[in-house]
């Protein structure tokens, strides 16, 4: 039996956690969230992920240093960026440094859902 997609989920907003784990339920996906990019940074040394989907502006830290470090431990786990500040990087920025999409909030769930549906159908050909 295959068991559930596990998705990393980091942001720093209790109310967004508690959103993407009824979301990614909803998808038949396990998720593991964590606030900071640091704790995010040592799970994924630990554990393997088939997806990872991060917030831009995490307090006062990057959420582009976070891809580029996940990248480097994870380099072919697909990762999904949100945020409320889209003025701060370019999607065609973000894709270069390894992120497959890029989201405004607030989130169109269709759109999200399609992209968490294509990635996790990415990842699972490659594996």
């Amino acid at each position: 039996m295959k068991s559930a997609p596990k998705v990393l989920v980091l942001d720093d907003d209790e109310n967004i956690l508690l959103a993407f784990q009824d979301f990614l339920k909803g998808e038949g996906c396990t998720m593991v969230a964590t606030p900071a990019p640091k704790e995010a940074l040592e799970v994924l040394e630990k554990e393997k992920f088939d997806l990872l989907i991060t917030d831009l502006r995490l307090n006062m830290e990057s959420g582009v240093t976070f891809v580029l470090h996940a990248k480097r431990l994870q380099p072919d786990t697909p990762i999904i960026v949100i945020t409320g500040y889209p003025d701060t990087v370019s999607e065609a920025e973000l894709k270069s440094y390894g992120a497959e999409y890029l989201f405004v909030k607030p989130l169109e769930l269709k759109e999200l859902q399609r992209a968490v549906r294509s990635c996790l159908q990415r990842n699972e050909k490659m594996n």
